[in-house]
C-alpha cells in the first residue's frame, strides 16, 4: 500500500484518501448491496494477503494480461473500505450515552402510561388525554409523549391526588429528562448532506473491494486448481449467504449479480509492488 505523506492519519485513512478519486468515480448504478461484514472482510483480507502476493509471480507468468493491481491494492482497498464503514457507522448509529438516555426515556414514558390508564379506568382523566400521544418510536415522539403525560398529571394532580402513584418528584424528572434527551439528541444531529456523502462512500468502497476480491479469488481457483487449495488461499466471503446483490442501497430489491467467469478480465500487468504490508492502527 503507497504511504500517505500524512503521518497523522491512520493506516485506514491513508488507504481511503489513496482511492478516494476511484471512490468518487464509482457509479451509482453500479454499487453492490453489502452483504458481507465489512470489519470481518478486512480482516480475512489481511490475514491472507501475504499468502495472496506469495502468488503473484504465478499471476504474471500464467496470466500475463490479468490487471496485477488487484492483486497489488487488494489490501488497500479493504482497510478503505473499513475506514468508510467506521465513519458510516459514526454517523449512522446513536452513541452509547444517547441509547442509555432513550432507553431511560422509552421506560418511564411506559410508567407514566400506564399510570394514566389506570386513571381513565377509573373514569378519573378523559380517554382523549391519550389521543395526541405518537408513540416510543424515535426520539422525538418519545420526548414529545413524556413532556405531554408529565402535564397531565400536574394537570391534573387535584383531581387524582390519591389514586396516582407517580410522585411529583418523578413527574419533575421525567420531564429534565425529556429535556436532557431533546438536548443531546439535538446537538448529536448530523446532517442529511453528510450521512448522504458517508453512505455513498461506504457503498463505493465495498463495491471496489468486492469486485476486486471475486476478480483475484477467480484468478486464483484458476492458478490452483490442481493443488485444490484455492479457498483456503482465498476463501469466499459469501460462504453461506447466497451470493451477493447488486443494488443502490441496503435494501436489496435488485436481482442477484452472478459470480465472475473463473477466465479473468485481464489488463498487462503492472510493477511489483513495494513489500509492504500493512496492519491496523
Amino acid at each position: 500500500m503507497a504511504q500517505s505523506n500524512d503521518p497523522t492519519l491512520s493506516i485506514t485513512r491513508q488507504a481511503f484518501e489513496e482511492l478516494r478519486p476511484k471512490l468518487e468515480a464509482v457509479s451509482e448504478e453500479d454499487f453492490i448491496q453489502v452483504a458481507v461484514d465489512i470489519p470481518s472482510a478486512a480482516v480475512t483480507t489481511q490475514g491472507i494477503y501475504s499468502g495472496l502476493v506469495a502468488l503473484r509471480p504465478a499471476f504474471v507468468e500464467t496470466l500475463p494480461k490479468f490487471d496485477i493491481s488487484l492483486v497489488d491494492g487488494l489490501e488497500t482497498r479493504a482497510l478503505a473500505m473499513f475506514c468508510t464503514h467506521v465513519d458510516y457507522k459514526a454517523a449512522t448509529d446513536p452513541p452509547a450515552a444517547l441509547a442509555a438516555l432513550l432507553e431511560d426515556a422509552v421506560a418511564k414514558r411506559a410508567i407514566l402510561l400506564a399510570d394514566v390508564n389506570t386513571l381513565i379506568a377509573y373514569g378519573l382523566l378523559s380517554a382523549d388525554v391519550t389521543g395526541e400521544l405518537l408513540g416510543a418510536n424515535g426520539y422525538k415522539n418519545v420526548i414529545t409523549d413524556l413532556g405531554t403525560l408529565a402535564s397531565v398529571l400536574r394537570t391534573n394532580a387535584a383531581r387524582i391526588t390519591g389514586r396516582t402513584t407517580v410522585k411529583p418528584d418523578e413527574l419533575t424528572a421525567a420531564e429534565n429528562l425529556a429535556t436532557k434527551l431533546g438536548k443531546v439528541v439535538g446537538e448529536r444531529q448530523v446532517s442529511p448532506q453528510v450521512v448522504a456523502q458517508v453512505t455513498r462512500n461506504r457503498a463505493a468502497a465495498y463495491t471496489l473491494f468486492i469486485k476486486a476480491y471475486e476478480d483475484v479469488r477467480s484468478a486464483v481457483q484458476y492458478l490452483r486448481h490442481r493443488e485444490g487449495d484455492a479457498d483456503s488461499i482465498m476463501p469466499s466471503l459469501f460462504a453461506g449467504r447466497g451470493g451477493r446483490k447488486k443494488a443502490t442501497d441496503d435494501t436489496g430489491d435488485k436481482p442477484n449479480t452472478p459470480n465472475p467467469s473463473p477466465t479473468p478480465v485481464v489488463n498487462p500487468p503492472a510493477p511489483a509492488p513495494s513489500g509492504n504490508n500493512a496492519t491496523w492502527s
